[in-house]
């Protein structure tokens, strides 16, 4: 079942969270201007009472405090927050009222001159103190400071308002200017969209790409690259395969046909002896095929830190001798010990194929020399069969490529299997001329040479 991609609009994303930006800007403007117009806010009107406080006290020093009142409100203008006022006279060491407004008390509500701070009715006022310079009269002034945050949210409020009924332009503005700068993101969708699983090819998109897309599209370029490779290794694999097991499929259905018909027993026993063959060969192509798809280039990252080469080396000749000796060949083991980083089974099918390969391609009589060489970290394979021309040794790294002994039993996987092991590896891989032959030729030589040692740490 094909999971369900969870998607959001990349769009409305970007648009909330600029619009969430722009809010709480507008809300921490708000904190500061409202702040800063009410701390402006208190310094004009701490001037007001001042202000206020000084014509007060020469109206009441001039004897004329029945006319304070008159003079307050005359002088009262919309600018201006209320203000409350006593009026003292100091005779004989006492305080005597004067006059007042109707929110102030008939006691002082201040022993000393300057600005202070009191409840007055259970709410907070802010007040202001003179004295004359005989300190004959004192005048006390004072304003409610709820009118104070009154004015300053009033200030506040219509500093920001515009920016509120701003904020629709704005988010109109954000999503266009969002939208056009998403255009090469719906490019580049649109483009991977197109194209076509049969004939992949580079991400084509028209115009200038950002710098933030551009890696982007590179990274999806180098992805569709290795994907038609692999694409095409398959589909070349699968042609090489099916013909070359349609060949001796098509021999061994031919062979059984005169087994099936012969009426001579040495007929109908070569028949069969040819369908043996025949099925020994299939079982071999099948098992390098399979063991062509096994080789996982994944699997690197799991090596064993270290594996014996000699000891593996020595089983495989061992193995292989049976079928040497009946060839009349000669295999023999040389070197000292070699220890690499790789994986075991690996390891061992490179080295098994590589001896089987050297086998196959030497004549009767022949030598196979296996050489480890610990000083250089090298393990060669070696012998006197017909050679490769130096021209066409790469050749044999590809699949189904065959030496110059195109009847030799083989299917051309071996060396491709020894190179794709070899790749995984980091290890090298070179061909170089083998043993001397009597003819005065040269055999062929596959020598890989290993990485040094990594010392893994411990976990």
């Amino acid at each position: 079942m094909r999971a369900v991609l969870q998607t959001y609009s990349l769009r409305r994303r970007l648009v909330g969270l600029l619009i969430g930006v722009v809010a709480l800007m507008w809300s921490v403007s708000a904190v500061v201007a409202f702040r800063t117009a009410h701390a402006e806010a208190d310094e004009l009107f701490d001037a007001q009472l001042v202000q206020v406080a000084e014509t007060l006290l020469a109206i009441v020093a001039a004897g004329q405090s029945p006319h304070v009142a008159d003079e307050m409100a005359e002088h009262q203008h919309a600018y201006q927050l209320p203000v409350a006022f006593q009026a003292w006279q100091n005779k004989d060491g006492k305080w005597t009222l004067l006059v007042r407004s109707s929110e102030m008390p008939d006691a002082p509500l201040m022993e000393n001159t300057g600005f202070d701070e009191h409840d007055l009715n259970g709410e907070l006022w802010r007040f202001f103190a003179v004295d004359h310079s005989h300190s004959e009269y004192r005048v006390i002034v004072g304003q409610h400071h709820a009118a104070r945050y009154h004015l300053a949210g009033e200030i506040a409020l219509h500093l920001l308002v515009p920016i509120l009924f701003g904020l629709p332009l704005i988010a109109i503005g954000i999503w266009a200017v969002v939208g056009r700068a998403l255009r090469p993101v719906n490019a580049v969708a649109a483009a991977v969209g197109g194209l076509d699983a049969r004939h992949l090819a580079p991400v084509q998109v028209s115009g200038p790409l950002p710098a933030e897309i551009a890696p982007l599209v590179t990274s999806l370029d180098a992805l569709v690259g290795r994907v038609a490779e692999a694409m095409d290794n398959e589909r070349r694999f699968t042609a090489d395969a099916s013909h070359e097991l349609r060949t001796p499929l098509a021999a061994l259905k031919i062979h059984a046909q005169v087994a099936r018909r012969a009426s001579d027993e040495t007929i109908r026993g070569h028949a069969l002896d040819q369908v043996l063959s025949g099925v020994e060969r299939m079982t071999h192509l099948v098992e390098q095929l399979l063991t062509l798809a096994r080789l996982d280039p994944d699997a690197a990252g799991n090596l064993e830190p270290e594996v014996d080469l000699e000891a593996l080396a020595e089983s495989i000749c061992a193995a292989l001798e049976p079928q040497a000796r009946r060839a009349g060949q000669s295999l023999s083991l040389e070197g000292d010990g070699l220890v690499v980083q790789g994986n075991r089974w690996w390891l061992e099918v490179l080295l098994r194929n590589l001896v089987d390969n050297a086998l196959r391609y030497t004549p009767a009589g022949g030598r196979v020399v296996v050489s480890l060489d610990a000083a250089v970290r090298c393990l060669r394979v070696v012998d006197d069969g017909p050679g490769i021309p130096p021209a066409q040794r790469e050749q044999l790294l590809t699949r189904f490529a065959r030496g110059a002994d195109v009847e030799a039993d083989g299917c051309g996987l071996g060396l491709s299997i020894v190179a794709r092991i070899v790749t995984i590896l980091g290890a090298t891989l070179v061909f170089d001329d083998g043993l001397a032959r009597p003819d005065g030729g040269m055999g062929l030589a596959v020598s890989i040479r290993f990485p040094p040692l990594v010392t893994m740490s411990k976990p």
